[in-house]
């Protein structure tokens, strides 16, 4: 029996020794995954954790790339300031009363809104940038009163600048601060809060290439807060340069030019062979360093809250107008080709025409009327009566089939955002139930009525048939190209759609189109040694006086410019708009003469 008892025992020990075994093999695998977990698989956060305990990151933002025109001559630019910032490590939010006390007066933020700021940053221990463009005073009083700004430290930074102030500002556009919205639009393109971000035009549309990478300085800091030394600096990669088909001096004479009217408008210019876009001007226009931290915020407010003049809207792309009489570009192509009436016929304009059995009466711009016009002299004049009879015979659908077939109802595609695409009436109108009239249709055939287009795509029809019917895609962005590295090619000239016409086509209107400058409503664009070709419009308006339009390339026999003119409540085109082709068709083709329009007679200016 002690015998078995003996045995027990010693099985009994055994077992616990197993069990002690197993307890301290399993606690020793315990410790040694936990020191696997530790250096190899959390070791390098772990390492920062403890490094951002005496070290912190300071962000410089790189350089935007700037925009040049197509000379070289620099439109957006970057100039050195002042930033300062804000680092919460080792403070406590009762340390924030004395940084306020002096901070404040010195940044010029109110105490309230930099007190919510600062806690925000001390909550969350990230580091904010208190300002970002302070001026040399500014940073000397910080710099004095260090010791009793724990955690405020200054650095030296590129930020964006517009040299032109308003030139070319509705096609480079501007600049501001990222928002949450846009942080999470582009979560996948490495955007950070506190980024600033192109918001329209040119800046938006390439602000990948322009964004440049950041860089910044790690640096130890004391227990305060304060920099002790630079640990390591990583400079920041500037963006890529743009460079554009734009002339800024064509650019800054058609906004000078439009300007001078006093009324709204838009200019577009053209080389019919490429499609570069030479200028592209919307009048008003906006200083977009008013968007930038040095600007002032009651301009900023002024500007996004003008419902009269819209300064921010960039009318050569986006604004909608009836074409008037430029349209009969267009219903003289089907005319012409579909052979609706004989060019030869002569037919009697009386300053009027009555339409159907209901009598209804439309008038023509001369009230007088033209006497016996044939297709040429009623391009040259722009008879309405001509071109109301012309629209009978054609009807809407073939009006809308060229119209559609020049590229109208659609956006041009420039390299901008928020083209509008404008508005062909017939598809339109019926397809809202509404019943088309006799009257719509004369409407339509001298660009009257539901019919919408942009400037743009009006300087795309005269760069249309300066090319005989090819259009080229219009761009603005030639390349792209950061210092010492190769350029990278952004847009070439590629064909954007063709119309097939007989020559017989092209000859006589492109005839008709010279003659209008030569003897007809756009005298006032005549340029010595130069033939010019072009047509005059005056748009009725909703309200108030109408829209003067004009359109032109040159030279006529070969062209290597073509140009839309817009006025906005202007008058007639033939002595608003004529004039500022003029100048820019001018100061193009390097001709040194000026025609003086003001011996234009009155009546042969209107349209």
């Amino acid at each position: 029996m002690a015998f078995l008892i003996r045995i027990s025992e010693k099985s009994l020990r055994a077992a616990r020794a197993r069990w002690l075994i197993v307890i301290a093999v399993a606690s020793l695998g315990s410790c040694f995954l936990r020191l696997v977990e530790l250096q190899l698989i959390r070791g390098r956060a772990l390492e920062a954790a403890s490094e951002n305990n005496h070290t912190q990151i300071l962000v410089e933002h790189a350089p935007r790339g700037r925009i040049l025109d197509r000379h070289g001559k620099i439109l957006a630019d970057n100039q050195p300031v002042f930033v300062a910032f804000f680092s919460p490590l080792g403070l406590s939010p009762s340390d924030l009363q004395h940084i306020l006390e002096r901070l404040s007066p010195i940044v010029a933020v109110e105490k309230p809104e930099l007190e919510h700021r600062l806690l925000a940053a001390l909550r969350a221990k990230t580091m904010l940038r208190v300002s970002d463009q302070l001026s040399r005073d500014q940073a000397f009083l910080i710099l004095q009163n260090r010791v009793h700004l724990p955690g405020v430290s200054l650095t030296i930074e590129e930020q964006r600048t517009y040299p032109g102030g308003k030139l070319a500002c509705h096609v480079l556009g501007y600049v501001g601060q990222i928002t949450d919205e846009e942080l999470e639009q582009f979560a996948d393109k490495g955007y950070h809060p506190g980024d600033w971000i192109g918001k329209t035009g040119l800046e938006r549309l390439y602000d990948p290439l322009l964004q440049g990478q950041d860089g910044g300085f790690l640096m130890e800091v004391d227990a305060l807060g304060r920099q002790v030394r630079i640990l390591q600096h990583l400079p920041p990669q500037a963006g890529k340069d743009l460079y554009l088909t734009l002339d800024k001096d064509l650019e800054e004479l058609a906004e000078k030019r439009l300007q001078e009217t006093g009324h709204p408008g838009a200019a577009v210019m053209l080389n019919p062979q490429t499609g570069e876009v030479l200028v592209l001007a919307s009048s008003p226009g906006y200083d977009p360093n008013a968007f930038l931290p040095s600007g002032s915020s009651e301009e900023r407010t002024r500007l996004l809250n003008d419902t009269e003049l819209h300064p921010l809207y960039n009318r050569a792309i986006q604004a909608l107008y009836p074409p008037g009489s430029i349209f009969k570009i267009v219903t003289s192509l089907a005319d012409l080709e579909e052979h609706a009436l004989d060019t030869e016929e002569k037919i009697r304009c009386t300053g009027s025409y009555t339409l159907g059995l209901e009598k209804r009466i439309f008038h023509c711009w001369k009230l007088k009327g033209h006497g016996l016009m044939d297709f040429h002299r009623a391009v040259a004049e722009s008879c309405d009566v001509y071109f109301y009879q012309v629209g009978l015979k054609l009807g809407p659908v073939l009006i809308e089939k060229y119209a559609k077939a020049v590229g109208l109802g659609r956006p041009s595609g420039v390299d901008l955002p928020s083209e509008k695409r404008g508005l062909l009436p017939y598809v339109w109108k019926t397809s809202i139930g509404q019943h088309w009239q006799g009257g719509d249709t004369l409407n339509y055939a001298i660009g009257q009525g539901a019919l919408q287009v942009t400037p743009i795509q009006m300087a795309d029809l005269a760069a249309l048939v300066a090319n005989r019917g090819i259009l080229n895609q219009p761009f603005l962005a030639v390349e792209s190209r950061r210092y010492g590295e190769e350029s990278e090619r952004l847009m070439t000239p590629r064909e954007a759609l063709r119309i097939d016409l007989s020559k017989v086509t092209w000859k006589l209107l492109c005839g008709a189109l010279e003659e209008v400058v030569r003897t007809g409503t756009g005298l006032a664009s005549q340029i010595p040694g130069f033939a010019v070709a072009g047509k005059t419009g005056t748009a009725q308006a909703t309200k108030g006086k109408e829209h003067g339009w004009f359109v032109a390339y040159a030279p006529a026999d070969q062209p290597t410019v073509a140009c839309a003119v817009l006025v906005e409540h202007g008058g007639h085109g033939g002595s608003v708009s004529a004039p500022i082709a003029h100048d820019l068709l001018a100061l193009a083709l390097g001709a040194k003469e000026k025609v003086a329009t003001e011996s234009v007679p009155a009546e042969t200016q209107a349209d």
